[in-house]
């Protein structure tokens, strides 16, 4: 048996620091339900440097956190294209963003296939006009994409039969955002389930936890306020926390 057993580590943190850690957490971050993860990384902006391991392990000793497990259903996902800007999905996610009593906002967000980058937008609703200004600010960035992969809102298909101009131009009838794309060479590629646009439906979730608390812990209520956040810093900290590198180096956009 080891002679130190039962005595406190050399390379334990000072009582101290862990009693200012734990109130930290309690007064900023617990009331907006921030786990030790992303609490740790806010800590740290707070000059208070704790592994997220251990923040957790101390919440769980107060009773501060509880382990919540989701089972989650086996299934094969599918594979990432090889190149960045080959195929980008593109979704709405409507949600409470501001609190459980404000109204709900749609976050229009981006999310490339290949590396997983993501650019969002805040508006109201899911419209043509948001789309088309989260497209314009994508190619701003990064340029023309090969694809987008899409759900089967009317905001980027129609189900209408074709006029009879489009079917003597054997046109097939597009939206105003489909022909937009049209212009630009842009495929849209339809979804038949939330499950095969796998890729943003997770991103979504991320910036339901990440964003959602960023915006409570600024106290930000509007769509116009929480777009200045996702354009002034927000999304390129998670594209560099989370975004990986392609399998191919070519760049697919335009």
């Amino acid at each position: 048996m080891h002679r130190g057993r039962g005595t406190p580590s050399n390379r334990a943190y000072p009582a101290s620091f862990r009693q200012k850690v734990l109130r930290r957490y309690r007064e900023r971050y617990q009331v907006h339900g921030l786990g030790p993860t992303l609490a740790a990384e806010k800590l740290l902006g707070d000059g208070l440097s704790v592994d997220h391991e251990t923040l957790r392990r101390w919440l769980l000793q107060q009773g501060d956190w509880k382990k919540c497990r989701k089972s989650q259903k086996h299934r094969s996902r599918r594979d990432r294209r090889a190149h960045f800007g080959e195929l980008v999905q593109m979704d709405g996610s409507h949600h409470n963003w501001f609190g459980p009593n404000k109204e709900k906002a749609c976050l229009m967000n981006m999310v490339d296939d290949a590396t997983g980058k993501t650019l969002g937008l805040m508006d109201h609703q899911e419209t043509t006009e948001a789309a088309m200004n989260l497209l314009r600010r994508w190619i701003e960035k990064y340029g023309v994409p090969r694809a987008l992969y899409t759900d089967k809102k009317t905001v980027y298909l129609t189900s209408r039969e074709p006029t009879l101009e489009e079917q003597l131009a054997g046109e097939k009838p597009m939206t105003a955002f489909g022909k937009a794309c049209h212009k630009l060479g842009i495929e849209i590629i339809a979804a038949h389930s939330p499950q095969a646009k796998g890729r943003v439906e997770r991103s979504n979730g991320t910036y339901q936890d990440r964003f959602v608390k960023e915006l409570a812990l600024r106290q930000i209520t509007t769509c116009a306020a929480a777009d200045r956040l996702l354009q002034n810093g927000f999304t390129d900290n998670l594209n560099e926390k989370f975004a990986v590198a392609p399998i191919e180096a070519d760049d697919y956009h335009i």
